[in-house]
């Protein structure tokens, strides 16, 4: 009796020691079976790592963790992920269940991204399975663009080389070198030109002078005149226009209707023009008369008679 005693003493401890144990790893792993929350799968092709224990995080908090993975024969040979979460966080039904990278070692957790339905899921309901791209995918992503852009500049690189190769070979460096000589000995020219320019310039300095102030005399005197010019222009413009008003038509059909009239001798005028006898007798008249004029000036007791004394009239 006491050897059976002794029997199931041993066996007690055996199983608490278990039990314990597996309590003691589950604590470890975060797992608390003590506690009841709601439980909820996500299926995945793939999982990258991820383990029992790992964190189960809702905008970087921490809400629940992975209870149990499995594979699922049914299920298109899936794995199964089972999750648990805290009573007290209701997620709605369309939410995902995203597997990403919580540090740079490469440690996996569950990050659930909210939907926007209405519904709320229950404990024991499906949620989508996503997985982020790998610490190494997105590296590669990134470096992919930058080693393509490498390429193209090695390959630059190469064709410039081609050319500075082609370039400065010896016909080149000797041609490249009687170039330098000849741009040197233009530039020594060029100062030496310069110089004297500039000895020119000092030497006639008042001479510059003189021709700067007669510039600007003539320069003054082109802009009076030209002020006279545009007066003349402004007076031709207006003789113009006086011209454009003026009923220039209508004066020549005047005088062609007076110069068919003296033609036709009609009037004083086209008599005096046109009758000889009339102008003969006119510039008799005129002789005549200058011929009185003349005798009354030579001869004036001839034609008045006066007496201070009061004469007898003659007659």
């Amino acid at each position: 009796m006491g050897k059976m005693s002794k029997s199931v003493k041993v066996g007690l401890f055996s199983i608490l020691s278990i039990f314990i144990l597996y309590y003691g790893i589950s604590f470890l792993k975060g797992i608390n079976l003590m506690s009841k929350g709601n439980t909820f799968y996500a299926y995945y092709d793939e999982i990258g790592g991820l383990d029992e224990g790992n964190t189960i995080m809702i905008k970087g908090y921490q809400v629940g963790l992975v209870r149990q993975i499995e594979f699922d024969q049914n299920s298109e040979k899936k794995l199964k992920v089972m999750i648990s979460l805290d009573k007290q966080i209701n997620i709605p039904i369309n939410t995902v269940a995203r597997i990403v990278n919580q540090d740079l070692m490469g440690s996996k957790g569950i990050t659930l991204v909210l939907g926007n339905a209405e519904e709320m899921a229950v404990s024991g309901s499906e949620l989508i399975g996503e997985i982020e791209g790998s610490l190494q995918q997105e590296v590669n992503a990134q470096i992919l663009p930058l080693k393509n852009k490498a390429e193209e500049l090695i390959s630059s690189i190469d064709s410039v080389m081609v050319v500075i190769t082609s370039v400065l070979n010896k016909d080149a460096r000797a041609s490249l070198t009687k170039s330098l000589i000849s741009l040197d000995n233009t530039f020594n020219t060029l100062s030496s030109t310069m110089l004297t320019v500039n000895n020119i310039v000092k030497n006639n300095e008042q001479n510059l002078n003189e021709i700067v102030s007669n510039f600007k005399t003539i320069s003054s005197s082109f802009s009076e005149s030209n002020a006279e010019i545009k007066n003349i222009l402004s007076n031709f413009s207006s003789l113009s226009d006086s011209l454009a008003k003026a009923d220039i038509l209508s004066t020549l059909n005047n005088i062609d209707n007076i110069t068919k009239q003296i033609n036709n001798k009609e009037g004083s005028l086209g008599l005096l023009i046109n009758d000889k006898a009339l102008y003969n007798n006119l510039q008799k008249a005129s002789k005549e008369l200058e011929q009185l004029l003349g005798d009354l000036k030579n001869n004036p007791g001839k034609y008045v008679q006066f007496s201070v004394f009061g004469g007898k009239d003659k007659d």
